[in-house]
C-alpha cells in the first residue's frame, strides 16, 4: 500500500500567464507557492482480481480503465499496465472548485501514486509535464501549467514559460525569516462559493487567442507584476506585494465579468477598509478562496471585521516538499 500527498497552492503574482493562449505568443512568468493543504491518495494492488476500485466523491468499480467515468483517473491509469487490480481512495482537505489548483494537484498525486505502485522512477518535472499533457491536451481543459508544477515541486517558486511551453522552475531567494513574515502577512478566507474554473478559463483563453486588445494589455501588465512580485519578495519589501496584488485583482476583474460578482466585490471592499493592502480570489475567480495581504499591525482589526462576515479563515503555512509518498509497505 502507498499513501501520497500532493499540496495545493496560492498564486503570488503573474497568475494567468501560464495559459497557452498567452504564453504561446508572449511567454509566461508567475510566482506561486505550495501550501500545507493537501489532496491525499491511498492506493494498493488487488492481487485477487483485475478490477479498478476508485473512491472519490463517488465509487467506481470497473474491469477496464477505459470504462472509468472520472476523466483524470481514466487518463492516468491508461498509461500503466497492472497485472492485478488496483484500489485508490482520494481525500481533499479543501472543497473542490476553490481556486487552489485541485485538479492539477489531484493529477500529480495520482501519477506519483501509480509510479510508486509500479516501482517506476520519474522526475518531478516529468510528473508535472505528464499531468499537463493529460489535462491540457488529452482532455482539452482550459487550464495552465502552474498547478501541476507547484504540486510536484513544492516551495515558493518562479515559473518561466517559453512560447513552446517549456517551463523553467526557480525557487525564490528567501531567508527563513522572510518566509515566516510573508506567511504571517497572508490571510486566506473561503468565500463560501464554488465555481467551475474550466468555464471561466476557457473564455479567458479564447479572448487571448483572438488577440483582444484589452485582455492582452492586462495580461502584459500581469506578467510584469509577476517580475515585480519576485523583486519585492527577494528584496524584503513585502508590503509592495500587497499593493501589486491589489493591481492584479483590478486587472483580472476587467478581463471578464465572471471573475467577480457583487458579493465578492463587497468582501474585497471590506478587506481594504479593514487594513488589507491588496488581495485576490485564487484561480479563475468567481468564488473559492480569497487571499489578502494584511500588515501585522492591522491583523487584529482585520480579523475582527471578518469575523462579522462569517467567513472561515484557513489555518495554513507554506509547504516545501511538494508531492511525495508518505507511506509505503
Amino acid at each position: 500500500m502507498r499513501i501520497v500527498r500532493a499540496p495545493l497552492r496560492i498564486t503570488l503574482g503573474g497568475g494567468g500567464t501560464d495559459l497557452p493562449g498567452y504564453y504561446e505568443k508572449y511567454g509566461g512568468f508567475l510566482i506561486s507557492a505550495a501550501i500545507n493543504k493537501f489532496i491525499y491518495l491511498t492506493g494498493s494492488s488487488r492481487p485477487f482480481d483485475r478490477k479498478f476500485w476508485l473512491s472519490y466523491s463517488k465509487l467506481e468499480v470497473v474491469e477496464d480503465a477505459k470504462d472509468i467515468h472520472h476523466e483524470l483517473f481514466r487518463k492516468s491509469l491508461e498509461k500503466y499496465h497492472f497485472k492485478t487490480g488496483v484500489e485508490i481512495h482520494s481525500i481533499s482537505e479543501v472543497p473542490g472548485n476553490s481556486g487552489m489548483g485541485s485538479s492539477g494537484t489531484f493529477t500529480v498525486g495520482v501519477l506519483t501514486l501509480l509510479n510508486s505502485l509500479s516501482k517506476i522512477e520519474v522526475s518531478r518535472k516529468e510528473v508535472a509535464e505528464t499531468a499537463c499533457q493529460i489535462e491540457m491536451v488529452e482532455l482539452g481543459r482550459s487550464c495552465g501549467k502552474q498547478d501541476q508544477y507547484v504540486a510536484a515541486m513544492g516551495g515558493i517558486i518562479a515559473l518561466d514559460i517559453d512560447t513552446k511551453g517549456h517551463v523553467k522552475v526557480t525557487p525564490l531567494r528567501l531567508e527563513e525569516e522572510g518566509v515566516k513574515r510573508l506567511q504571517n502577512s497572508l490571510l486566506i478566507y473561503h468565500t463560501g462559493v464554488s465555481r467551475d474554473a474550466n468555464v471561466i478559463l476557457k473564455r479567458q483563453n479564447q479572448a487571448l487567442k483572438k488577440g483582444e486588445k484589452k485582455s492582452l494589455a492586462n495580461m502584459k501588465r500581469i506578467k510584469e507584476i509577476g517580475y515585480e512580485s519576485r523583486q519585492s519578495l527577494e528584496s524584503g519589501q513585502f508590503d509592495v506585494l500587497g499593493e501589486l496584488m491589489d493591481e492584479h485583482w483590478r486587472l483580472k476583474k476587467e478581463m471578464h465579468p465572471d471573475m467577480s460578482n457583487p458579493a465578492i466585490d463587497k468582501i474585497y471592499a471590506k478587506a481594504k477598509q479593514a487594513g488589507s493592502l491588496g488581495g485576490k480570489v485564487m484561480g479563475a475567480g468567481g468564488g473559492g478562496f480569497f487571499v489578502f495581504y494584511v500588515p501585522l499591525s492591522k491583523q487584529v482589526e482585520f480579523r475582527g471585521q471578518f469575523k462579522k462576515l462569517n467567513l472561515k479563515e484557513l489555518d495554513w503555512h507554506f509547504n516545501q516538499s511538494g508531492c511525495e509518498v508518505i507511506f509505503a509497505n
